[in-house]
């Protein structure tokens, strides 16, 4: 009698890595050698690899809210994958809900998952104890990570500390502290343009000297080997923030507010408010107004190239005799030495009444209540007061029942994540 066929078990590697430092040989590239050896070492018959990278690159454990996490699931859900390999647990998902959702959609799928480090977690009801309190542990590590960040950043700022970023024009990072000292050559062009700022120049104009002089910006550049500084022109902008920036009176923007810096400062006091008045006679709007006009999801929503929060920006236009703003939320950020994302800007009105009008939605609040553990409440109560407050009011909560606002599917979609205190903002004001 002939033998028979060996059934094929077609296999995925899900493996992801919180941040994408660029090198060609990265976390994950790692993780998939180590899981692909791993299944090749047991020798089964029929073990075939599905031929799809499931790679999450500089992407959090927070959340399952990630692009290959999203991939790797469809596929589950479509029945192409008979078993799971992954190094650890944590780098399925490092938050306990998530991990055991993620879990049971397996076992109801029929997917066998395999964990290089953790072999010891095998199929079967008698370890699913052992994966929770896996589970758990990745969790609470997470937790204490993030705490641990907080207090280095919170005996930073304490101690007049740089927290993270780039040196700024004028500055070099020391190689040991890592705190800013003063760069000889730059830091006399940087009182070279506040002199000039103080005697009326214009950013503009500033700019068209600086450049004929042939002085370069202080860029960084991301490169597979790191961040690469670079120089590019001097624009009106540019030389704008270098005016507005507290760190050459020797502080650090904190806030709406600023605090003391540990490094020595490059301007004296003197010039640097009388470029500050300068820039504010040329605003058409007082500063601390036309900072905070509208912008009710200031900081809430998400570039959805490079993840960074976008930023606020008005332009204002004249029409006939009256000058109208024009708001928007716009990738205009250079943290982490990365220039901002080109054509990433969104109609702030549109945005906002679009979140306000998902709120007069009873289907909205029943999800909302039902995933924070208060699904006794009246969803439908709940959408009737909102709908009841005016576009003001409503704004005036927006930032405490909004966490975070992506964009999908080349901007044709948007996901929108309710902070975990929206029950107790919305009872102080009487919902």
């Amino acid at each position: 009698m002939a033998a028979k066929a060996h059934q094929t078990i077609r296999y995925a590697i899900y493996t992801r890595q919180s941040v994408d430092r660029g090198d060609e040989f990265s976390s994950c590239e790692a993780q998939f050698i180590t899981c692909r050896d791993f299944a090749k070492e047991t020798g089964e018959p029929g073990l075939r690899w599905l031929g799809q990278r499931f790679d999450d690159e500089g992407r959090s454990g927070a959340t399952l809210d990630r692009p290959a996490m999203r991939s790797l699931r469809r596929a589950i859900g479509k029945g192409r994958i008979h078993r799971l390999y992954a190094v650890a647990l944590d780098r399925l998902s490092r938050n306990l809900t998530d991990t055991l959702a993620l879990l049971d959609e397996l076992d109801r799928a029929g997917v066998e998952l395999r964990l290089v480090h953790e072999s010891h977690v095998i199929p079967g009801a008698q370890n699913r104890f052992l994966r929770n309190i896996l589970a758990a542990f990745a969790e609470f590590e997470r937790d204490m990570t993030a705490t641990r960040i907080a207090e280095t950043r919170a005996y930073l700022k304490k101690h007049g500390r740089r927290l993270a970023g780039p040196a700024p024009y004028g500055y070099d990072a020391d190689p040991t502290t890592k705190q800013l000292v003063p760069n000889r050559k730059e830091a006399r062009r940087v009182r070279l343009v506040f002199q000039r700022a103080v005697q009326g120049q214009t950013p503009r104009e500033i700019a068209q000297r600086i450049n004929h002089l042939g002085w370069r910006t202080k860029q960084w550049v991301a490169r597979r080997s790191g961040l690469t500084r670079g120089g590019g022109r001097w624009t009106a902008r540019l030389v704008t923030n270098l005016l507005r920036n507290p760190v050459y009176l020797g502080r650090f923007a904190d806030g709406d507010g600023t605090r003391a810096g540990s490094h020595p400062p490059i301007v004296t006091d003197q010039a640097f408010q009388a470029a500050q008045a300068g820039l504010d006679r040329r605003r058409p709007t007082p500063a601390g107004r036309r900072q905070r006009q509208g912008f009710s999801l200031r900081g809430k929503i998400v570039c959805p190239k490079c993840k960074r929060r976008l930023n606020t920006y008005m332009v204002m236009r004249r029409r006939n005799l009256a000058k109208i703003g024009y708001r928007y939320y716009r990738c205009r950020s250079n943290a982490g030495g990365r220039p901002p994302c080109r054509g990433v800007a969104y109609p702030a009105g549109e945005v906002e009444r679009f979140v306000r009008g998902q709120l007069e939605d009873e289907a909205t609040w029943a999800r909302i209540l039902h995933s924070s553990g208060r699904a006794r409440l009246d969803a439908a109560g709940c959408a009737t007061i909102w709908q009841s407050l005016d576009s003001l009011e409503q704004d005036g909560l927006l930032p405490h029942l909004i966490e975070r606002v992506e964009f999908r599917r080349k901007n044709t979609e948007m996901r929108i994540t309710f902070s975990e205190q929206f029950v107790e903002a919305l009872s102080s004001c009487g919902i």
